[in-house]
């Protein structure tokens, strides 16, 4: 099969998400005795040394502050059930809920596919269809939907080689993940920041806020151009600012009664949109980095509906694009010894795991790979936190009620793997843990704001957990999980070793 290149066309609209045209990322261990010490911000103590990852027991250490390196690496569009519904000790299910006549019923997960039949409506109005007030059960309601195939659970192992049948029920599975959370911090808590889709949920992870978008982008007057590139590019938005708390009660109770009201209750809350010009000021937490000389790098596929730094004026048209990098930048910065302490990692669509468009997930695993191998391998290791996401539910079905925090969301849950030699033990099967910890993409940032000393930017990463239930920083495990590629994919079985 060949590559899908940029297999989907770049979306807009929340990929047939708009109802209507007017609507829509060295610890030195030299034998040395060490004390024990508190992390700044560990909420609890770390957990006795035993058999680790590395099958030894974990050394106790005084290091103050052993992160130095985090990287945010987002991926596209699935939900927590979708990919670790099988995991052992996740709260994940293998059965389903669906709506029949208005009706909640069971159904079981068949086993996925490793290329996804097409594209599922992941936007914001698709994310309260599908979460339906916390009674998870709309998903088959929602456009692409119908046909039960955001209905899936991915396995450790496939029972369909995905380079003989990659559209077949059994060729889906995901083993490097499978091993990742094996071995470091599965997150099942870990939820998207809004509703959906992909521009605004990328905003978020840059800057706690999306500025109150709720759509990609629309109206778009030049080819092959986004955002700040585009003066005719707007998406509907609320304007969170104006708001009083007697409108935000309403737009909460239509967002959370629409099942039943569709599409009475979406025009309703369409009236309290507006139409935005993508490309604003908004603060960033590269700004925060600048001021505190923390360096920075935001790796991206070139201009794409992914990148939220396109949205941002003073970034895209002032000194800090310099900081928006291709992708293939990042391995070659980490071998020329120029890893920057903050990356943002987006793939090109050939890798990014979209359902649809001819795209592997079994490719899209060997790309993770490729990259944390890179790093594994590199001077860097001993002092980095990586965490893997994917940036909104996809339209696939999980059964978590996520928390009301406000008009935006929080929206399904995303699958959330926290990789680095200061993750806790736990249970896993190679010494890793299950996080209950509740968290969202402001999350990430507010780890990122802990470690480098950087104020907030919203209330929203003021109040997120700082990843506080991932690490250990005392018992770290330093051995490397450096994994093969897979070479049963229908294409990426041959990228460059790292």
């Amino acid at each position: 099969m060949q590559i899908p290149k940029h297999a989907m066309p770049r979306r807009r609209g929340g990929g047939g998400r708009r109802l209507v045209a007017a609507l829509f990322i060295v610890v030195l261990i030299a034998g040395a005795a060490y004390a024990v010490i508190e992390h700044p911000w560990s909420n609890e103590p770390g957990p006795s040394p035993k058999a680790s990852g590395s099958n030894s027991p974990r050394p106790t250490v005084n290091v103050k502050h052993p992160i130095k390196h985090i990287v945010f690496l987002i991926k596209e569009n699935r939900s927590f059930d979708e990919y670790f519904g099988k995991y052992p000790g996740a709260d994940g299910t293998t059965t389903g809920k669906i709506l029949v006549k208005g009706k909640p019923q069971d159904y079981p997960l068949p086993d996925a596919e490793d290329v996804q039949p097409h594209d599922i409506t992941h936007g914001f109005v698709s994310g309260i269809l599908s979460i339906d007030g916390g009674k998870m059960d709309g998903f088959n309601t929602i456009l692409g939907g119908t046909d039960k195939s955001n209905y899936n659970v991915m396995s450790r192992d496939c029972k369909i080689s995905p380079k003989s049948g990659s559209h077949k029920a059994g060729s889906g599975c995901i083993p490097a993940y499978y091993q990742y959370a094996d071995r470091f911090v599965l997150a099942d808590r870990f939820f998207t920041s809004m509703f959906g889709p992909t521009t605004p949920e990328h905003l978020y992870t840059v800057a706690a806020d999306a500025n109150g978008v709720v759509d990609n982008p629309q109206n778009s007057q030049v080819t092959g151009k986004f955002m700040c590139d585009d003066p005719g590019e707007t998406a509907p938005a609320f304007d969170l600012k104006s708001l009083t708390p007697q409108q935000v009660k309403q737009i909460k109770f239509f967002e959370d009664h629409v099942q039943g009201h569709n599409p009475e209750y979406v025009f309703k809350i369409g009236d309290f949109w507006h139409q935005q010009r993508l490309c604003f000021d908004i603060p960033v937490i590269g700004d925060e980095l600048d001021r505190a000389g923390v360096s920075w790098r935001y790796y991206t596929d070139g201009e794409r509906i992914q990148n939220a730094l396109l949205a941002i004026d003073h970034v895209w048209n002032g000194p800090d694009h310099r900081f928006i990098q291709d992708d293939t930048r990042f391995i070659k910065d980490i071998k020329a010894g120029k890893m920057p302490s903050v990356s943002w990692l987006s793939p090109p669509d050939s890798f990014n795991e979209h359902p649809g468009g001819g795209i592997s997930v079994c490719a899209g695993e060997n790309w993770t790979v490729q990259h944390i191998n890179a790093v594994m391998h590199s001077k860097y290791w001993k002092s980095t936190a990586i965490v893997v996401v994917w940036d909104d539910f996809g339209g696939f079905y999980d059964h978590v009620k996520p928390p009301r925090y406000d008009v935006m969301g929080l929206g399904p849950r995303t699958p959330a793997l926290i990789i680095s030699p200061w993750t806790r033990e736990g249970d896993n099967p190679l010494g890793g843990a299950i996080d209950n910890t509740e968290y969202e993409f402001s999350s990430v940032l507010a780890f990122i704001e802990k470690t480098f000393d950087v104020k907030p930017l919203t209330a929203r990463d003021k109040r997120a957990d700082p990843l506080s239930g991932v690490f250990d920083f005392k018992h770290p495990d330093l051995s490397k999980l450096v994994l093969d590629y897979r070479s049963d994919c229908p294409y990426g079985s041959d990228l460059t070793k790292e």
